[in-house]
């Protein structure tokens, strides 16, 4: 599951109608026109290979951005998940009696996704309103957001204030009115989902506010650093209904039980720095992370970045990332406290709120050409094209299905970019 929107209907229509609006604003005639529109298509491909349970992630994606006047910018884009894979329906401890009952299920979706925003820019300020909506078979969203921007001092200083709301729906089973959550079934496939004749699917909401501040500040013609306030506020249905932990060392198993509040905050802070001589720059970042739920968490970003021709530049990223569990998380609810961890009222198969590391490890070269005084092809000013790829590691020290420690531990990032300026 995603973030994803809206019924498909009316996300066509709409976005249809805000590419109709942005051909019509390049046919307005003025003498302030920027003449200026951008093309950007690239495509990410994700892929866990492990027996039993590898999953695979194809991410097509188009943007459209044109400005017709200097002030003006309008941009319209699609993105798309194509999702296929395994993954374990049921979470069982190391003390479970049956630990065949992991079992595995098969994930097969498709998420579509519409987003458009309009940006005005007056002097050194702009502000910039946008939305998305997308659906797919279980999940569907509709977002707002909005940016305001400034330079101060010379554009030595930046200030950026951003807001989003999330308006999301998820697929559920029906429960009877204060079911026992220790009896509640997960949802076993999204057929029927969104469904009005479906009398056994529900819908839950997730509502979501999000809110970042930004400083970024130039202090040399060779350094800048920048600092990120992220807060994040989320209310409504948590979990994810597919999954089902074990309770009992009988073998009782029940849907995933999360909170229906989680408050995120984190800071990070990074650094840029050009280096004359090699004609290139390093990068380091820092961020520190903490929400409600009790996990805390810190990633380190190191990236060097240079110019092997004045066309060509190369980059190669490391990162490392660690957190620790949340509150409520136990390998097995089955032992109780203290080796087990706690049976409380909310219980967990979900790995990413378990303790553990990963490590990532890539390259992405950036090739880029720009016309002079005649358009290449007498219509482009400009293309850019990009291809990198990702090796991603985990480290898993509290999670395993049934005592045997996971095998996905291990992804490949490919993406591919192209940008054409005409």
């Amino acid at each position: 599951m995603r973030p994803s929107p809206g019924k498909p209907e009316t996300r066509a229509v709409s976005w249809f109608a805000l590419l109709t609006a942005v051909l019509a604003l390049l046919s307005v005639p003025g003498t302030a026109r920027a003449q200026a529109v951008e093309l950007d298509a690239r495509t990410l491909f994700f892929h866990e290979p492990a027996k039993g349970s590898s999953m695979t992630v194809y991410a097509p994606s188009a943007d459209l951005t044109a400005r017709p006047w200097e002030f003006l910018a309008v941009s319209a884009g699609w993105e798309a998940d194509i999702v296929s894979g395994a993954s374990e329906r049921i979470k069982a401890g190391p003390l479970s009696r049956n630990p065949d009952i992991v079992s595995g299920a098969s994930v097969k979706d498709v998420r579509h996704m519409g987003r458009g925003s309009v940006t005005v820019k007056r002097d050194v300020s702009q502000l910039t309103l946008g939305g998305l909506q997308s659906v797919e078979n279980d999940y569907k969203s509709r977002s707002f957001n909005a940016t305001a921007k400034t330079d101060l001092f010379q554009h030595n200083t930046e200030l950026e204030l951003a807001y989003a709301r999330n308006w999301d729906s998820v697929c559920d089973v029906v429960h009877a009115a204060n079911t026992d959550p220790t009896l509640r079934q997960a949802l076993f496939d999204s057929a029927g989902c969104f469904d009005p004749s479906a009398k056994d699917r529900t819908e839950q909401p997730i509502r979501t506010d999000a809110y970042q501040v930004t400083w970024s500040q130039a202090w040399t013609p060779e350094l800048m650093t920048q600092a990120v306030y992220t807060g994040q506020l989320q209310h409504g249905f948590l979990s994810d209904p597919y999954r089902a932990v074990v309770l009992s060392p009988a073998g009782q198993y029940a849907q995933e039980h999360h909170p229906d509040n989680r408050a995120r905050q984190a800071l990070a802070l990074r650094a840029a720095y050009y280096l004359r001589a090699l004609k290139g720059a390093v990068r380091l970042g820092v961020r520190a992370y903490r929400d409600t739920w009790d996990v805390k968490s810190g990633t380190v970003d190191l990236e060097g970045e240079k110019y092997l021709f004045p066309w060509l530049r190369l980059r190669v990223t490391g990162r490392y990332y660690r957190q620790t569990a949340a509150m409520f998380w136990s390998d097995d609810y089955t032992g109780g406290e203290p080796e087990h961890g706690p049976r409380g009222q909310y219980w967990s198969g979900d790995r990413e709120l378990s303790p553990f590391s990963s490590f990532l490890v890539g390259a992405r070269a950036l090739a880029s050409w720009m016309a002079d005084e005649r358009r290449m092809m007498g219509v482009f000013q400009g293309f850019q094209a990009g291809a990198g790829l990702d090796v991603l590691i985990y480290n898993y020290t509290d999670f395993t299905l049934a005592g045997r420690a996971p095998l996905d531990t291990k992804a490949y990032i490919g993406s591919l970019s192209l940008t054409a300026l005409f």
